[in-house]
């Protein structure tokens, strides 16, 4: 038996592939035998003329449309679905970050606003110091009253070494 193809019209190949399209696989096999032709040759014809068969009229149109989506066209916009879990979620996990963000910047407000208070407070003792070695060397060089009723007086204390050094 050949499988050279002969010449068919439009018309045979369409009614060979609407009975292939209508019978399965084995109707194809059977067309092939019974009209001479490559089973492949008979599976491109069905191709064509399936979309041939599915093509509608351009005008004619149709819709599926589920219950949402007459919902929305009746509302005029569509419905909001929201993934409240989602939502939830990163609210939550955006307003953390936020509380965080604020008390690292409270930390390191306080870490640098104490470290400066130290050095302050450190130049000021020091500064204290100073001021109060001063008045006491002052006091330890000057004449004075240290008590007027019990009759107690002060003098240097270069004056009170060489007076002690002296008896």
């Amino acid at each position: 038996m050949s499988k050279k193809p002969t010449q068919f019209t439009d018309e045979e190949k369409a009614a060979i592939a609407l009975k292939a399209l209508s019978g399965g696989d084995e109707s194809v096999k059977q067309l092939a035998d019974e009209y001479n032709l490559p089973e492949n040759e008979i599976k491109k014809w069905m191709q064509h003329y399936k979309k041939d068969v599915n093509d509608k009229d351009p005008d004619e149109v149709s819709l599926d449309a589920s219950e949402d989506f007459t919902r929305s066209v009746e509302y005029g916009a569509s419905f909001d679905n929201l993934n409240y879990k989602r939502l939830t979620f990163w609210s939550v996990f955006g307003v953390a970050a936020v509380l965080l963000f604020i008390v690292a910047i409270i930390y390191v407000h306080d870490y640098t606003t104490d470290g400066f208070g130290q050095d302050r407070a450190a130049d000021s003792q020091f500064y204290e110091i100073q001021e109060i070695q001063q008045r006491d060397q002052a006091t330890l060089g000057s004449f004075g009253v240290v008590d007027p009723d019990e009759g107690i007086y002060r003098i240097p204390i270069d004056s009170a070494i060489t007076i002690i050094a002296e008896d």
